[in-house]
């Protein structure tokens, strides 16, 4: 009877460990993680945070309030402004048709932010084709001309002056000589007598998804600028510092000494501290408004620009890392968040003072994965087990 109890007792025991959830990396272990991140000489003294993303309990910090370059992870405040100031369902339109004056169109647009004149692009992606507008401007001229046409010109409004440009430029190439006139709008209204066709661009929600994937520099820039405009500011470069900061002001986050000149991070002269993008992070967290942000980050070995990540450098941190990227020459930057177990950390690193060559912004990604790996831990809870009880027989 003493070994039937004591089996008894043991498979009890055994099933109340497997019935309890996965329980998070240790906070104190997660800590010393950071510690020697921070420390590593390949990483350059970076600027580092680590906080409990349900909490707000900041657990890390070194030269976390020390203003870096934030490359690409200053796209985060992209996406929060745009989350905030613009419908997530809104599209811009772009419509083409034939004017009243003799070989002549009219183009106007909304100045859609993800126009392109890549016509792979524009199938693979929904985007609309301005080189698809010129040619089918030039094919309706020729069909009502009943001839073929050597010269025309295109009335614009509502689209940019370089991709107008574009749109000469490959016209030429088909040895059509184009005259470009910019107008109003109600004088583009006033010119139009034959609509040809109408394009749209895909939802904010959908191009917001694309630039935060994949990092697209000129698509995070303009829909800033909308963004500016939509809170009552300039469509310009001050107009996006004043957007991100009024939208940091919102959620009550110290932005003093924040330092905007576009809406990318491209530009070397941004300045941001890992304490502002984490406490950023935090504030996000789980609020719904800011919820197409979130997943909109690109999944540690799985999709955008962290599609290859951790593959190699930390494979049981595949799909458990959800961060920005950002890379400038002589910077690798990682912010967003990380699951251990029941629990989710807020992190952010900002190494800029790395030597501008390839191989040393690679050792630095390579690096930051392999700790991030040893932090990394699914949630994985398992139910009580009853196998090993109904087993033992008296």
């Amino acid at each position: 009877m003493k070994k039937i109890a004591a089996a008894v007792i043991a498979a009890l025991t055994l099933g109340a460990i497997l019935s309890a959830p996965v329980l998070a990396f240790d906070p104190l272990r997660a800590t010393t993680v950071f510690t020697n991140l921070a420390a590593d000489p390949k990483l350059k003294n970076p600027s580092v945070i680590l906080i409990d993303a349900s909490t707000g309990e900041q657990l890390f910090e070194s030269n976390g309030y020390a203003m870096r370059k934030p490359a690409s992870t200053l796209k985060l405040l992209a996406g929060v402004s745009v989350a905030q100031y613009l419908d997530p369902e809104m599209r811009f339109q772009t419509s083409l048709a034939l004017s009243d004056k003799t070989n002549s169109v009219v183009i106007q647009g909304e100045m859609d932010p993800w126009a392109t004149f890549s016509a792979f692009n524009a199938k693979r992606l929904g985007q609309t084709s301005l080189k698809y507008l010129a040619y089918r401007a030039h094919t309706e001229l020729e069909i009502q001309a009943g001839a073929p046409v050597k010269k025309m010109t295109i009335y614009y409004n509502g689209i940019y002056d370089g991709e107008a440009r574009k749109m000469k430029g490959y016209l030429k190439t088909r040895k059509v000589y184009v005259i470009l006139k910019p107008v109003t709008s109600l004088e583009a209204q006033n010119l139009t007598s034959e609509p040809v066709m109408n394009s749209a661009s895909p939802t904010v929600n959908q191009m917001t998804h694309y630039f935060m994937q994949w990092s697209d520099n000129v698509l995070s820039d303009r829909l800033s600028r909308f963004a500016a405009k939509a809170a009552g500011f300039k469509g310009n470069t001050e107009g996006i510092a004043e957007v991100y900061e009024k939208v940091l002001a919102d959620l009550e986050i110290e932005s003093s000494k924040l330092v905007v000149k576009d809406g990318s991070g491209l530009s070397h002269d941004n300045r941001v501290s890992a304490k502002l993008l984490g406490d950023l992070l935090v504030k996000i967290y789980k609020d719904p408004r800011f919820a197409g942000v979130i997943e909109s980050l690109p999944d540690g070995g799985i999709n955008g620009t962290l599609n290859e990540r951790f593959i190699k450098t930390a494979p049981n941190a595949v799909g458990l890392v959800h961060a920005k990227t950002g890379t400038l020459n002589g910077t690798v930057t990682l912010a967003g968040y990380i699951e251990s177990g029941d629990r989710e950390y807020v992190f952010v690193v900002l190494a800029d003072r790395l030597s501008r060559t390839y191989s040393a912004a690679n050792i630095a990604r390579d690096t930051l994965d392999r700790y991030l790996g040893r932090i990394a831990l699914p949630f994985e809870p398992v139910t009580e087990s009853e196998t090993a009880v109904s087993s033992i027989t008296p």
